[in-house]
């Protein structure tokens, strides 16, 4: 079931309960009200008739004839019927005394006053003392009326019941198909991308905070989906090239090797040439399997970019016997405290401080940790050959090697790589470059 139905539903059932309950409770609360109020007439009457009936030896002929008179407005004398001490019949000209029960007359007797329904009349009996003894006056009042009004309520409530359930059942739909809509919108934008534009976000206007919530939740999922995929599709095109060249020097030195007999220094000396690509490879495996997810999934944690930062340093001068100079301008130790995966910050950034390091000639680099407006900002300066200003826009793409580093061992996709990890931690890389050496900003 749709989801707009079903809130139609749910719409409708709740207001059907509410609306049959309130009707309920009008109809016999009325029901009370009405019945109360008959029974209060008839004991007026009851007591008119008395009266009228009991009271003529005590009254003046103006006294009496004006409570004939309005005995005569409120009540038919074949309404009355008057019992005497004996139970026989005094007064009144009601017919049907037979339709009275016999205990009706001694129940008003005991009680002094009773009420008794028949469907058809109401009955009130009123005991009423006299100097002539004790009598027993009972009027009636037809039932028609009151059943007719009962049945007129329950008609319009009937009529404002199903009126009401319809209305609420369009006014659902209506309410429905506008709290949908931003969802049909998801689902049709969702319907339109492809393999192509499939991390295009979604954009919707003049919705509601749950759904921009949604997709806002959406839009960063799909988001970081896009960086995997594309960590992973990297992943394809380094293992293509990078496996190529050390797998075909491997086999170049192999097939020059036994060509001809050799000496044991030669094969000595072969033999460390292949131990160095097969090192070399099993390097570039283990940075294409960690860059993959095949050694990592990506799981991020709370790490500290300064600790990361001095293994490197400590692994640089140890292998590489490099200069490095770290400036830590940062008071607050949280600023260094980032959401990321260790391992490929490492990696990363390991990669950009090889790159100094290297097209430096091993000459002095500089790190430097800041904090601009509460992010860290970290600043790795070297005096090396500077990166030419037509390399700049392309450095960072995959194989790609500036124009000035043909006398430097490189394959061209460290510096890809690391943009690749910087992306999926939202680290924003800048490079600024000079004749004089080379700047990279790395802003978390």
């Amino acid at each position: 079931m749709k989801l707009k139905h079903r809130l139609s539903l749910y719409s409708v059932t709740i207001f059907g309960i509410v609306m049959l309950a309130l009707s309920l409770l009008i109809y016999f609360a009325y029901y009370t009200q009405m019945e109360k109020k008959e029974r209060q007439s008839l004991e007026n009457k009851s007591l008119l008739a008395a009266i009228y009936y009991l009271e003529r030896d005590e009254l003046s002929s103006l006294e009496h004839s004006n409570v004939q008179s309005q005995l005569n407005k409120t009540i038919s004398r074949r309404n009355i019927i008057v019992f005497d001490s004996l139970d026989s019949r005094y007064g009144g000209d009601m017919e049907a005394a037979e339709e009275i029960p016999n205990g009706f007359v001694a129940q008003v007797r005991n009680a002094k006053s009773a009420f008794l329904s028949t469907g058809s009349f109401l009955y009130n009996g009123i005991l009423y003392k006299d100097n002539q003894g004790d009598f027993v006056v009972i009027t009636r009042t037809s039932m028609n009326e009151f059943h007719a009004q009962m049945g007129t309520l329950f008609h319009i409530l009937l009529a404002v019941f199903v009126v009401g359930m319809l209305f609420i059942f369009l006014f659902s739909q209506y309410l429905s198909y506008i709290a949908y809509r931003p969802i049909l919108k998801i689902v049709d934008q969702i319907k339109d991308r492809d393999t192509k534009n499939f991390n295009k976000p979604l954009t919707l206007t003049k919705t509601y905070a749950e759904v921009e919530d949604l997709v806002e939740t959406y839009n960063h999922f799909v988001t970081r989906v896009a960086e995997t995929f594309n960590v992973q599709k990297n992943f394809i095109d380094y293992v293509s090239h990078e496996l190529r060249t050390p797998i075909a020097a491997l086999l170049g030195t192999l097939e020059v090797t036994k060509s001809r007999t050799r000496n044991i220094e030669e094969y000595e000396q072969v033999i460390l040439q292949l131990e160095q690509y097969t090192t070399d490879l099993q390097e570039t495996l283990d940075k294409m399997m960690l860059l993959s997810g095949a050694k990592t999934t990506f799981e991020f944690s709370k790490t500290r970019v300064d600790e990361i930062v001095w293994q490197l340093v400590e692994n640089m001068i140890l292998y590489h016997q490099a200069q490095i100079e770290v400036d830590i301008q940062v008071e607050d130790n949280a600023t260094l405290v980032v959401d990321g995966n260790e391992k490929l910050l490492e990696l990363a950034i390991g990669n950009i401080l090889e790159n100094a390091i290297k097209y430096s000639g091993n000459q002095v680099v500089k790190i430097i940790f800041k904090e601009y407006q509460g992010h860290l900002v970290v600043l790795i300066m070297d005096r090396g050959i500077g990166i030419p200003a037509e390399d700049l826009r392309n450095i960072k793409h995959n194989f790609y090697r500036g124009h000035n580093t043909a006398g430097y061992q490189g394959k061209g996709v460290g510096l890809s790589m690391a943009t690749v990890v910087f992306t999926l931690h939202g680290i924003t890389i800048s490079i600024n470059s000079t004749t004089a050496g080379t700047t990279v900003e790395l802003s978390f």
